[in-house]
């Protein structure tokens, strides 16, 4: 498998979730950094500069949708928020503070994979083996 070129900022605070996307993301080629607040969010995006944001909305020290506001003020990189609230309200406001997509929990690895190279598609930039969804042969 290639190495991975595509790196995603997870920020959540659910042991479970963390280490599921940890292992999921990297088999699926992503380069994967993780945050457990959005305090340590808003650091290591700055340090690390990753290709595309999955942000819990309930998380310690900063809001998710704070942390969405705080990245979206200064970057256009792809946010898609994933979390526990999934009314219509809430998925409203995720959107309109700046992300681009809003996925409930729980979801399904493959289809929240497949939003994030649909994002990424959209995105400027290049695109990566990862992001476009792996090796053309596979097809």
């Amino acid at each position: 498998m290639p190495e991975p070129t595509t790196t995603v900022l997870v920020v959540e605070d659910e042991d479970s979730f963390v280490e599921a996307l940890t292992i999921g993301l990297a088999r699926e080629g992503f380069r994967v950094q993780v945050a457990r607040d959005g305090a340590q969010a808003l650091t290591l995006f700055d340090a690390v500069l990753p290709d595309l944001v999955l942000l819990d909305v309930m998380l310690p020290k900063v809001s998710g949708i704070d942390v969405c506001r705080e990245i979206r003020a200064k970057s256009k990189v792809p946010i898609i928020m994933v979390t526990a609230k999934g009314s219509e309200i809430d998925t409203v406001v995720g959107l309109e503070v700046g992300a681009d997509d809003y996925v409930s929990k729980p979801y399904r690895l493959r289809e929240l994979v497949a939003r994030m190279r649909a994002v990424l598609r959209r995105s400027p930039g290049d695109v990566s083996p990862a992001a476009a969804g792996g090796d053309a042969e596979a097809l």
